[in-house]
């Protein structure tokens, strides 16, 4: 591998037909004045090439996905990695994107509820344990004995099952595909009937499914023929306990039955509350997305408003953007929303001083250190006033530019040419050395990074220096001065390195402007 980027023959805007070569896997600093060619060089230049040489070298396929760029005006350009832009123009103004879905933060948090959240009942507010058979069989006779206690109070339901119970297990909830062969297989296992987007089937016929439309199949394991008395019923019992085991065989846990008046419980031997009967859904890292189908609240799609143009919350969720039972997993008595809703300095606080069990705690140990890692370098940033739920749309180019840093710093990337623009825009003095230890960082992984920039501190930790001018815009486009700091300072020709060495100075005004006693109406 080629040790330098050699660049020859550079004439993209005002560049003035430059050649040079840059160091590989060193932090790069581009200087000059604004306008003289440090972003035609490094992003118009160097970024589009690098980026333009790896779509081609994508499958014609992908390629038709990303579209064809335009090759830079440039003779030649060799030792390119793939290049990765964080500038400060193009942020996201999706409604869905925030600090924490950029930085994968939320991906990590989703996955921690998931794995150690403990779900409580949203009716009577208690911790939802496992069903054993005999409770989920118990539950359903005591169920179908209340309903028959007074038979002339029974009312029918459209699609009710006339003295019998209907045992099934999920097999597809919410998933796209034709599943031709699954349900060929439960036909073959000896089942005759299933219920497939909420209407009963017979596996005896072909049943067509659209291939890209989501499709809910559960299985038929039986019909159970109620037998009077109810109570005491040996064979009823029996016959409902059988029929449970298989659906909860085949239902991966989980068994759906449906009453004789039409009603339905769903019930699992993982998470059910056996005092009101409310069941969870299979708790996994989608059930907590607000862009999945199967998380998001189903009033308002997840975006948490009453519509797209509204800033007022959804009345179902309150803003929260995620179905019920999603706000009713907990970890140290928060939920997800709780935890997004923290500022950023706050849910590190939070998610550092987690009390868990020791079982716990060996499950989530190597989500935190992902989580605490990507948090930990918004704080070194200076971003810790941002909510994780601050709307990207919402935020500076400063602000996005560095959240986008935060992501690319988490993905750990090897070998990457890195192009940034001006990252210290909106940063406090003191946190203009954390950032550039964030920079080094992403070099000692064996990254090289280019940053266009007017920070003197950015510019002084640089490996290497190279500064266009002379001017800006026409008087620009040239290459002044390459090479270390110390080097680059000699020159007398760059107006940067005299501002630098004190030789020019920008005068403070002696009188600053008299403060407007009227205002704007």
């Amino acid at each position: 591998m080629q040790n330098n980027i050699t660049i020859r023959g550079a004439r993209e805007h005002n560049l003035k037909n430059i050649s040079l070569d840059l160091p590989r896997n060193k932090l790069i600093v581009f200087t000059g004045l604004s306008g003289s060619g440090k972003s035609s060089l490094a992003f118009d230049t160097i970024f589009a090439e690098g980026q333009r040489r790896y779509v081609e070298s994508l499958s014609a396929y992908a390629r038709q996905f990303l579209g064809q760029m335009d090759k830079p005006d440039v003779d030649e350009i060799e030792g390119l990695s793939p290049a990765i832009s964080i500038d400060q123009k193009a942020h996201s103004h999706n409604p869905r994107s925030t600090v924490a879905t950029i930085t994968e933060i939320y991906d990590y948090l989703r996955v921690l509820y998931a794995r150690i959240g403990e779900p409580f009942s949203p009716i009577s507010g208690k911790p939802v344990r496992k069903m054993t058979v005999d409770q989920i069989v118990d539950a359903v006779l005591k169920r179908t004995i209340e309903l028959h206690s007074d038979p002339k109070e029974i009312k029918k339901r459209k699609g009710a099952n006339h003295n019998e119970i209907f045992v099934m297990a999920p097999a597809i909830v919410g998933r796209k595909g034709e599943y031709h062969q699954l349900l060929q297989d439960f036909y073959h296992d000896g089942f005759l009937e299933a219920r497939v987007d909420g209407k009963i089937v017979s596996l005896r016929d072909r049943i067509p499914l659209k291939r890209y439309q989501q499709h809910t199949i559960e299985l038929l394991v039986d019909r159970v023929p109620l037998g009077w008395p109810i109570e005491q019923n040996k064979g009823l019992q029996q016959r409902l306990t059988e029929a449970v085991e298989l659906a909860l065989e085949r239902g991966n846990d989980v068994v759906r039955v449906i009453l004789d008046d039409g009603s339905e419980m769903l019930m699992s031997t993982r998470f059910t509350c056996p005092e009101d009967g409310f069941t969870f859904p299979e708790i996994e890292p989608r059930l907590f997305s607000f862009n999945s189908p199967y998380g998001a609240c189903p009033e308002c799609n997840g975006l948490g408003t009453v519509d797209l143009f509204s800033d007022d919350p959804c009345e179902a969720c309150k803003g929260a953007r995620l179905r019920t039972e999603a706000l009713h997993v907990f970890i140290n008595n928060r939920n997800i929303v709780d935890v997004t809703a923290m500022n950023i300095q706050t849910s590190l606080d939070f998610l550092s001083d987690l009390t868990l069990k020791a079982s716990d705690a060996k499950i989530a140990e190597p989500i935190l250190r992902e989580i605490l890692s990507r948090l930990t370098f918004l704080v070194d940033v200076g971003l810790h006033y941002l909510t994780l739920d601050r709307k990207a749309g919402s935020m500076s180019g400063g602000e996005a530019q560095r959240i986008r840093l935060a992501s690319q710093i988490g993905s750990r990337l090897v070998g990457a040419l890195y192009v940034l623009d001006e990252p210290t825009i909106g940063l406090h003095q003191r946190d203009n050395a954390r950032l550039v230890e964030t920079l080094e960082s992403l070099r000692d992984l064996g990254n090289t990074i280019i940053v266009v920039e007017h920070d003197e501190d950015t510019i002084a930790a640089a490996d290497y220096l190279v500064d266009i001018g002379p001017g800006a815009g026409k008087h620009g486009g040239e290459v002044i001065a390459t090479g270390p700091m110390p080097k680059v300072l000699e020159n007398k020709e760059s107006s940067t390195c005299a501002h630098i060495r004190g030789d020019k100075q920008i005068p403070y005004p002696k009188k600053r402007r008299e403060e407007s006693k009227t205002f704007l109406e």
